[in-house]
């Protein structure tokens, strides 16, 4: 998918950029308006945060809505709530994990280790390494993640770093 992103918006970098904001954040084109969820976005605001003119925005609304499967996609997204960070203040474990996202088995191995450790596992987001710096995994547990595991956690083929909390 990102692929025909880039393809529709090669000439257009900064329409790229607002592409990549709406997928990130899970916000929606429908006839010609934004949506998170279904509270209405303005353009104004949407190029603020984006760092773009405003005009940027809707030529990418436009241009988004004017191919017939980059509009089914954007038609359908929907935010997604991030909670790790709600989680670290009501005392959950919080285990981020930076990897090769195309490494078949890193998100088994990992839950993996959880299970046998009789750790139960709340929430869990990995992040799309073409819309985001770092190739991200989340976890949010029901307790603390002990500290013995991280070196199991990093031996798993394909781990690069972890962040507990």
């Amino acid at each position: 998918m990102w692929g025909k992103i880039q393809e529709k918006f090669e000439k257009y970098p900064s329409q790229i950029a607002v592409a990549k904001e709406f997928l990130k954040l899970g916000i929606a084109v429908r006839n010609g308006k934004t949506y998170c969820g279904d509270i209405e976005l303005v353009p104004t605001k949407i190029a603020e945060a984006v760092g773009v003119d405003r005009k940027v925005v809707v030529m990418a609304i436009q241009n988004i809505e004017s191919d017939e499967e980059l509009k089914r996609v954007f038609s359908s997204l929907r935010p997604v709530a991030y909670i790790a960070d709600v989680a670290r203040i009501l005392g959950f474990g919080v285990l981020e994990v930076y990897a090769e996202s195309q490494k078949p088995g890193i998100v088994a191995s990992i839950t993996g280790i959880l299970a046998r450790e009789g750790i139960s596992i709340r929430y869990m987001l990995a992040e799309d390494p073409e819309l985001s710096v770092e190739s991200k995994l989340t976890i949010v547990t029901e307790t603390k993640i002990p500290g013995r595991l991280v070196d199991e956690f990093l031996n798993v083929p394909g781990v690069e770093k972890i962040v507990i909390s």
